[in-house]
């Protein structure tokens, strides 16, 4: 013979708790929408998933890329462990570098503080290649850009 489970009903406060943490959630991700931000991620803007891409469209990537005090090139690692910003922050304050790119010198500082021992950053550029597509297939080699440039300050 079975048993049936004991069903367990929830507590006046744990129901108003529930409906009080949906009702924030879904009050974040309208804002986030009318505000077409990604500031309340990950209840933020989901623009970037309603727009379809044209399959013979371009797609553009931007980086940045720094010279060292020992004369090489690298790409700046845009994210927690190298500068402390992702890739999407600083897409998203693109118009401000371009407008200020002394921004730029933060990213330095950043590098300069979190890798210590690391070949330091003399110059920053940020870059940008543009990838044809036809048929959602990269056709031929990106077109690369620079879109500004900073000389770091010691």
């Amino acid at each position: 013979m079975t048993s049936e489970p004991t069903v367990r009903r929830v507590s006046r406060m744990g129901v108003w708790w529930r409906l009080g943490a949906t009702a924030v959630a879904l009050t974040i991700l309208t804002l986030g929408q009318l505000q077409d931000t990604n500031d309340y991620f990950p209840l933020g803007s989901l623009s970037q998933y309603a727009t379809p891409r044209d399959m013979d469209g371009t797609i553009r990537s931007t980086y940045i890329l720094a010279d060292t005090v020992s004369g090489d090139q690298v790409r700046v690692p845009l994210n927690k462990d190298g500068v402390g910003v992702g890739r999407a922050d600083i897409e998203s304050q693109m118009d401000r570098i371009l407008d200020d790119p002394s921004l730029l010198q933060g990213l330095a500082d950043a590098w300069s503080e979190l890798h210590p021992e690391a070949d330091q950053y003399t110059a920053l550029y940020v870059m940008r290649d543009t990838y044809q597509l036809e048929d959602g297939i990269q056709q031929g080699e990106a077109t690369t850009e620079e879109l500004t440039m900073w000389e770091v300050r010691r």
